[in-house]
């Protein structure tokens, strides 16, 4: 059946629905572990690079906010 035939399929959509669901809990959980990898890794940086890993941190927070508010 054609996807056109499909958005009156209640079943159909239900489950892209929850196909959609899953595959966003998915991308939660992957960034979460991402997080959680960065941040062990700042504790393995020594103190006296700290700040540099900071200056390095905030130039690419800034690049995302730029690339995201436009």
């Amino acid at each position: 059946m054609s996807s056109f035939y499909n958005m009156w399929n209640y079943d159909y959509i239900q489950q892209q629905a929850q196909t959609n669901h899953f595959n966003q809990i998915k991308k939660v959980q992957d960034a979460a572990k991402s997080l959680k990898d960065f941040l062990d890794s700042c504790d393995q940086i020594e103190p006296a690079y700290q700040n540099a890993a900071s200056a390095e941190f905030c130039a690419i927070l800034a690049e995302y906010l730029r690339k995201h508010n436009g």
